[in-house]
């Protein structure tokens, strides 16, 4: 497989913002989504958010997702997260892979990834290519579209490092990324177009 020239510094700007997420809990939830009732706490679930690649080999970013207990239609719910629905792999790297494959056949948005150093396989790549996820905001660096959410995290994860660290769901709000359910949602009632 040929490798793709990328610039070390965009490398290293999106793996720091991949790699700031690991560890994060998230745990808001108001009501049910599904029926609108009220919610009682049951567990914590780790999810992986992406994987990246590093001198060591392969390294999994987990984020921690509570779930919660209908106490109305006794289904259970997670909490808002930066996940799309039926999703394996953190909104972000969802974005930039459509993002990638809105410039580039399916193999060559692969050899792009692996050049970020992020884990996703072609078979990946083509299932997000027959969904229909929100386009994302993104910014051409380097021949490059990297997401919007991609940067702020990287930024607001720089700035909670200096004062205290940012609770999961503020991280996501503040970078542009809605929680999962009325991310989705809200979206797809705007044409697909995230604000």
């Amino acid at each position: 497989m040929r490798t793709v020239q990328i610039p070390s510094m965009l490398r290293d700007l999106v793996s720091s913002a991949i790699l700031s997420v690991d560890g994060i809990t998230f745990t808001r939830l108001d009501v049910c989504p599904y029926c609108g009732g009220p919610v009682k706490g049951h567990d914590i679930r780790r999810k992986r958010f992406a994987t990246v690649r590093n001198k060591n080999g392969k390294q999994t970013v987990y984020v921690f997702v509570k779930r919660y207990h209908c106490e109305k239609c006794e289904r259970l719910c997670y909490a808002e997260s930066p996940f799309y629905p039926d999703t394996r792999l953190g909104m972000p790297i969802v974005d930039l892979c459509n993002a990638l494959i809105q410039k580039h056949p399916y193999h060559h948005a692969a050899r792009i990834l692996a050049a970020l150093e992020i884990v996703v396989d072609r078979g990946t790549l083509r299932n997000y290519a027959q969904r229909s996820f929100p386009l994302p905001n993104v910014i051409e660096m380097y021949g490059v579209p990297i997401p919007i959410s991609i940067l702020n995290i990287n930024e607001l994860s720089y700035k909670g490092n200096e004062s205290s660290s940012i609770p999961g769901a503020e991280l996501f709000g503040a970078s542009g990324l809605p929680p999962t359910a009325r991310a989705y949602l809200h979206t797809m009632g705007d044409g697909g177009k995230r604000n």
